[in-house]
């Protein structure tokens, strides 16, 4: 009967920590927060950017998503309204600029 208590919590907990697949609005907003976390890291101090709009197409065989942001850069010196494609792996652990 111990072995079966055992079980059941390592099954439990295999089930609880499973990672949640995203879709529609949560993964929008998880695929902007990807890109601006990398925008405000790689851009210089004082710019301020907003992300409008995404387009993304989920390649299933690397694993990856191909999005195309549409991005207002704000700076000290000038305001710019551009488009932006990238690379987000499926756990959203970096983001790789293609333009």
């Amino acid at each position: 009967m111990k072995y079966f208590y055992s079980l059941l919590l390592f099954l439990a907990l295999g089930v609880g920590c499973k990672q949640k697949i995203l879709s529609g609005k949560e993964l929008d907003d998880k695929l902007k927060e990807t890109m601006a976390d990398h925008l405000h890291k790689t851009l210089q101090p004082g710019t301020e950017v907003t992300i409008k709009d995404i387009v993304y197409y989920a390649d299933p065989v690397k694993k990856h998503y191909i999005c195309t942001f549409n991005v207002t850069i704000h700076t000290p010196t000038k305001d710019t309204t551009g488009e932006m494609k990238a690379t987000i792996p499926n756990d959203f652990s970096k983001v790789n600029r293609i333009q």
